[in-house]
């Protein structure tokens, strides 16, 4: 007898949780759901990549600079993380409807209107993720061509290679001033071919001095996270450490989201007792809404309001709408929340 009541227990508990409408095989009806809220989280960062040039010890003998990268490092740091909000069809909480071919839906299966024109319908945008570009990813086995002549780096120890390469840093410069002074036998013919010129002496310079003090890569990336709101809570949603990236629990700092709903109503099964949805009748939704807080080292790095449509309550429209003698009313729902935007007739 007890565990009858357990299980009798259990079912309730079941059936007020999964309180869609079934559907039938071969039946005849057009079914929707209501719209689910997610939070998706864009988390930018960079990847600061030290290389250490191959004439580091001789920097300050050649070029008179300690300034130089020592070692071969990479560490991270986030630069931003923007939330914003995506919406989906929540399959556990799915009605049906006969004999309403009035009714449009989205292309994911939720409310869009009732006895609105077809031009409508077609001009709303599906509900995406912004797009983002792909982002360079660094060389795990770069290669880099030094800018060096044959007479600089063939059958010479390190030291006379850096010998070398500091004499073609100090020619570069010598010869940068005499082409800007005017003092060469032959002057590019206008300043366009001038300013080519000065940019490639520049960036061998560059390219050179860099063997010397090494460089450091900045490589961009942007990781997102997609979290769907069920409750007020405190979660870690990822973890970031300097050394390593994005990691796992333990061996990085909290990326940790705090939502706190500020209007939260209980499901329609429970509020309505145990009625069942009546088939006949379109239902909409009442969202409800939250405050949520994201922030990283203990610092807020963005907060604000979002309206959740699971927060929210699944209420049938009322009848005497469509009992009107002034005909079927134009009806708009919101395809984020599921709520009513605006009706017409």
């Amino acid at each position: 007898m007890r565990k009858r009541m357990i299980l009798g227990v259990i079912c309730a508990v079941m059936s007020m949780s999964l309180w869609a409408q079934a559907i039938r095989d071969g039946e005849m009806a057009i079914v929707y759901y209501m719209p689910q809220t997610q939070l998706e989280i864009e988390v930018e960062y960079e990847a600061v990549i030290l290389h250490r040039g191959i004439y580091a010890e001789y920097a300050k003998q050649y070029l008179g600079t300690t300034e130089v990268v020592n070692d071969d490092d990479i560490w991270y740091h986030i630069t931003a993380i923007r939330p914003r909000i995506r919406t989906v069809a929540d399959y556990s909480r799915m009605y049906k409807v006969s004999n309403e071919p009035l009714l449009t839906l989205t292309r994911k299966g939720t409310l869009l209107g009732y006895n609105i024109e077809q031009s409508a319908v077609s001009s709303q945008k599906p509900d995406s993720p912004r797009p983002t570009q792909p982002q360079a990813q660094p060389a795990d086995n770069e290669v880099r061509v030094l800018p060096l002549l044959e007479e600089h780096i063939v059958g010479k120890t390190l030291e006379q290679q850096a010998h070398g390469a500091a004499k073609l840093i100090y020619r570069i410069r010598e010869n940068r001033l005499y082409l800007i002074g005017g003092e060469v036998d032959k002057t590019p013919s206008d300043g366009k071919a001038m300013e080519l010129a000065l940019n490639k002496m520049d960036q061998l310079e560059q390219e050179l001095v860099e063997l010397f003090i090494g460089r450091i890569e900045v490589v961009k990336h942007k990781k997102t996270i997609t979290y769907t709101p069920v409750k007020s809570e405190e979660v870690d949603i990822a973890y970031f450490s300097e050394q390593s990236g994005f990691t796992t629990a333990g061996n990085g700092d909290p990326i940790r989201l705090s939502l706190t709903a500020r209007r939260q109503t209980k499901g329609y099964a429970n509020t309505e007792s145990k009625k069942a949805p009546v088939p006949s009748q379109i239902y909409y939704n009442l969202p409800g809404s939250a405050m949520y807080k994201i922030s990283y080292l203990n610092e807020i790095s963005t907060e604000g309001d979002i309206q959740v449509a699971q927060f929210g309550v699944s209420v049938p429209l009322a009848q005497n709408l469509f009992n009107s003698k002034q005909g079927q009313p134009h009806i708009r729902f919101n395809t984020q929340t599921g709520n009513i935007e605006q009706i017409e007739r």
